[in-house]
């Protein structure tokens, strides 16, 4: 009856390495949480399995991870999916999945109610994907109350009704926005403002 939440899995406590991402499947957005779980590797060559996502994507993402924001991959086995067999292959998925990595391995959840969605570049850099406002309006429909985004080039992010909308503008200003600051060294000791970009009122009526 409601294909956006379908893909929804509920948690009776906030899990470490899950996040709900904002894709869009043709001109339908559609809410999907992307899981992932890094564990110290047993063996000599580290394991990179995924299901319902680019192989390849992830390879990159772990690199620039790496590089880009402290968050050390390249001697950990990682795991990540999407929940309910789903399969998607968009850039918007990149920020969730970077974000679910990085949870993942400093153990910390994100915070409930918070969606993402945006495209990861080589440098760091997130880039806004195309339909953010009726991805952003699709999250707040099912209950989430905030949405964390690429910083647009020009003008502020859309305004949509009870969503706090969180604009960053790196990976690296992400992590910390989803998870938090934190005392890790791998952080390089760099902090970055996150730019919010208020509600409009609820409307009444």
């Amino acid at each position: 009856p409601d294909p956006a939440r379908a893909f929804l899995v509920e948690h009776e406590f906030p899990a470490p390495g899950s996040v709900v991402a904002a894709t869009m499947e043709g001109t339908r957005p559609l809410l999907v949480e992307v899981q992932a779980l890094v564990a110290p590797s047993g063996y000599g060559t580290p394991t990179r399995r995924s299901s319902g996502l680019d192989g390849n994507r992830l390879a990159l993402l772990i690199a620039v991870l790496g590089r880009r924001a402290g968050i050390a991959l390249g001697t950990a086995d990682v795991y990540a999916n999407l929940a309910g067999g789903l399969e998607v292959s968009e850039p918007g998925l990149d920020l969730p999945l970077a974000l679910a990595l990085a949870s993942s391995l400093r153990d910390r959840p994100v915070a409930p109610g918070t969606v993402a969605v945006g495209e990861v570049g080589l440098l760091g850099e997130l880039r806004a994907v195309a339909g953010i406002e009726r991805r952003l309006r699709e999250a707040a429909r099912l209950g989430f109350v905030r949405g964390i985004v690429p910083r647009p080039a020009r003008g502020p992010s859309p305004m949509v009704p009870g969503l706090e909308v969180v604009e960053v503008a790196s990976l690296r200003e992400a992590i910390r926005a989803a998870i938090g600051d934190g005392d890790d060294p791998r952080d390089g000791g760099r902090r970055a403002t996150p730019r919010m970009a208020e509600a409009s009122p609820p409307m009444l009526g």
